[in-house]
């Protein structure tokens, strides 16, 4: 059975819209996937009724922050029908908004010609639009070589023209997505790696780790032990963006076995 609870669609920074992913998925051989788009569950709404023969989770990957830590937290079987994640992931895309005028700005300010409707229109109204479709915006306009350029010149954390997301705190964001009867998951621990913070973690109420991923490589063996030992439930995907994103982020490289599924699904009945 092939598996992957980590995809990401056109509705936040992956190239595919949410119809061409699953058709991939579907021509590579794939059984269960979830669509963790980051804050927005658009993706997953285009495509849930969809009957493909590929079990859809529904999914989002919400951006948080501890202190001088970014994070991401995967929220499993989320439901996004009045509950407060839908009100979150609102105001999430208003502020998304807002960032991409402030970015326009800076950049406006560096001598770079460039309006936030060119920015609007590359993203083809995405709902949480971001960075990498500024980043797609000035390659195109010749500003850039490509998009890891166009972070390092203008847009990325020490560069001229950043502007920081606006992010909510690592505990309020395990609340939102347990009110909103999702299983709170820390996504990707191989970028932030540190063991005792993620089992401090779990005094908020976080249920898993996210441990196949292609960022976890090296530590992989440790995590698999310590999600054990502290009765942790493991998930896993590719992140996968599309294919001109993250080399490493390849789909199908990465496959999870069907009981982390299982372990989900009866969480999500306790």
């Amino acid at each position: 059975m092939r598996i992957d609870l980590h995809l990401h669609t056109s509705a936040s920074d992956g190239e595919l819209s949410p119809y061409d992913l699953i058709l991939l998925c579907k021509r590579i051989g794939f059984d269960i996937i979830a669509i963790a788009d980051h804050d927005t569950m658009k993706g997953f709404e285009e495509i849930k009724d969809i009957k493909i023969g590929i079990e859809i989770i529904p999914a989002v990957e919400l951006s948080v922050r501890e202190e001088n830590k970014d994070i991401h937290l995967l929220g499993y079987y989320v439901n996004n029908e009045g509950s407060p994640l839908f009100d979150y992931l609102k105001i999430f895309r208003e502020e998304r908004i807002r960032r991409i005028y402030k970015i326009v700005e800076n950049l406006k300010k560096m001598g770079i010609k460039i309006e936030a409707e060119e920015i609007f229109k590359e993203s083809n109204n995405a709902h949480a639009i971001g960075r990498p479709h500024v980043a797609r915006v000035l390659v195109k306009k010749g500003y850039a070589e490509n998009i890891d350029d166009a972070f390092e010149k203008y847009i990325g954390y020490s560069s001229p023209a950043y502007v920081p997301k606006y992010k909510i705190g690592v505990k309020e964001g395990i609340d939102i997505i347990i009110k909103s009867k999702g299983i709170p998951i820390l996504a990707h621990p191989g970028q932030y790696y540190d063991l005792e913070y993620f089992l401090f973690l779990k005094n908020y109420g976080l249920k898993g780790i996210e441990v196949w991923h292609p960022d976890n490589e090296k530590y992989l063996e440790e995590l698999l032990e310590f999600v054990e030992k502290n009765k942790f439930l493991k998930t896993g995907g590719s992140d996968f963006h599309g294919f001109n994103h993250d080399s490493k982020k390849e789909i199908g490289k990465i496959l999870i076995p069907y009981e982390s599924v299982l372990a989900l699904k009866k969480e999500r009945t306790n």
